[in-house]
């Protein structure tokens, strides 16, 4: 049996329907492998509104509200099955508010949530 490797997380903070689209148009324009078969996919925070990806990437939503101040529950569960089902290489969580995201950083470096933090260029 072979171990997928580690899925890549990115983080964004965006908010709002446009911001947030910008954020994924934009990181799926700069992933160089995009086109080339990589696996792709985006977890997007208080995203209760229609929100476009390619076909061939993923797209899941959590309820709004700080992935780390509500027990991380929904963000582990939501993780968990994104990389077990569409076991993907990359993944863009696009943050509603900045407000801990050094905390989130710090649980994503932890190794507890399954990803490696993507470092930005």
């Amino acid at each position: 049996m072979t171990v997928a490797p580690e899925a890549r997380l990115a983080l964004c903070v965006a908010r709002g329907k446009t911001a947030q689209q910008a954020a994924i148009d934009a990181w799926l324009r700069e992933r160089s492998d995009a086109g080339s078969g990589a696996r792709l996919a985006v977890v997007a925070e208080g995203a209760f509104f229609e929100l476009v990806v390619p076909p061939q990437f993923a797209l899941e939503r959590l309820a709004a509200g700080c992935v780390c101040c509500v027990g991380l529950l929904p963000l582990r569960v939501t993780l968990t099955r994104l990389l077990r089902t569409f076991r993907p290489d990359r993944v863009l969580l696009l943050l509603a508010d900045a407000s801990h995201v050094e905390r989130l950083q710090a649980l994503v470096a932890s190794g507890q949530l399954g990803v490696t933090l993507e470092q930005e260029s």
